[in-house]
């Protein structure tokens, strides 16, 4: 029986979940973003996952801030008029313009000022309720009947200090905080894309030649503005290269319709001939990478500027050199 009861619960919390993760889809499509992410966060399904990494990565591009509501314990049903009219579980992340809000979560309130596009976390502890107390009764005829039983609960107080919970308002000039986090937020992970490149190449003291390649890479958002990149790529030149990057890149510049990133790599690389021009070369070798990258947005589409230098000799006293223009496609 116990089993049937636990099925029913568990369809009928899936089937709620569904139609917040539909009504998400539906709030994304009229541009209410803000009331989009926070429905989109039950989505358990690949569309729903990726209409809801859609949305993020837009509210990322725009001055709202990003506060993120937690309780002890969690699964508490809360609201806050940051977003009136909307009731949501903990743990939630609501999307708001700066400014002041109350935000209360199983019957606590607190008051938060948000500052202009930064990162927020709001952590609320929910007190059990108190057990009802027995009725016992008292017989003056015999000895009086012992109760045993743990003593009545205590309601403690929420365990954020005041000045956290009801902090004064900021003055004077507000700027945005340069290390504020603008990740992918545990939502948006990694972000994939493939580039065709084409430009030139050649050895020290010899001609240029033509170069066009393909390659495949990944960026994983850090703390802060920086990301970890990893890349593979192939480039046909005087010698076909086959060619591994790992670095680090820095958000430059973020706007509404583009972000500029700017990264550095080392960068490892097999040639697939054992001969150029009747002498030998070797087969595999170090150096580097400096590259600048223009994310469009909405668009998955990207565009680059790459120069690479090998650090290692291609052969005796030459080293190979490349400057590429890059295009290309991502998934994020």
């Amino acid at each position: 029986m116990k089993l049937v009861i636990a099925l029913v619960l568990l369809a009928a919390a899936t089937a709620h979940a569904d139609d917040r993760c539909n009504t998400g889809k539906e709030l994304a499509t009229k541009g209410d973003l803000p009331r989009a992410a926070l429905y989109l966060d039950s989505c358990s399904d690949d569309d729903g996952v990726r209409v809801r990494n859609v949305v993020v990565h837009k509210l990322e591009a725009t001055k709202l801030s990003h506060v993120t509501v937690t309780s002890m314990p969690d699964g508490i049903d809360g609201e806050t008029d940051a977003l009136p009219g909307e009731k949501f579980t903990t743990p939630a992340t609501i999307w708001t313009k700066a400014g002041t809000y109350k935000i209360t979560v199983g019957g606590q309130t607190v008051e938060k000022t948000v500052e202009p596009h930064s990162r927020t976390t709001v952590i609320i502890n929910v007190p059990p309720p108190p057990k009802p107390a027995k009725n016992g009764a008292v017989s003056f005829e015999e000895e009086p009947e012992q109760h045993k039983g743990p003593p009545p609960a205590v309601k403690h107080p929420t365990m954020l200090p005041k000045k956290y919970a009801k902090p004064s308002a900021p003055t004077g000039e507000q700027i945005d905080d340069p290390f504020a986090h603008r990740g992918s937020d545990a939502v948006l992970s990694w972000r994939l894309g493939v580039r065709l490149s084409g430009g030139i190449s050649d050895r020290t003291n010899a001609d240029p030649h033509a170069s066009i390649g393909i390659a495949v890479r990944a960026d994983r958002p850090l703390d802060g503005p920086a990301l970890f990149t990893a890349r593979l790529d192939f480039a046909h030149r005087e010698l076909d290269t086959i060619g591994a990057n790992i670095g680090f890149a820095v958000i430059a510049l973020e706007r509404r319709s583009f972000v500029l990133t700017v990264g550095a790599a080392l960068r490892g690389e097999v040639h697939m001939q054992s001969k150029l021009d009747t002498m030998d070369v070797n087969r595999a070798g170090i150096g580097g990478a400096l590259d600048v990258d223009v994310a469009v947005l909405p668009l998955p589409l990207a565009f680059g500027l790459r120069a690479e230098q090998g650090f290692s000799e291609l052969m005796s006293g030459m080293r190979d050199r490349a400057v590429l223009v890059e295009v290309g496609y991502d998934w994020r």
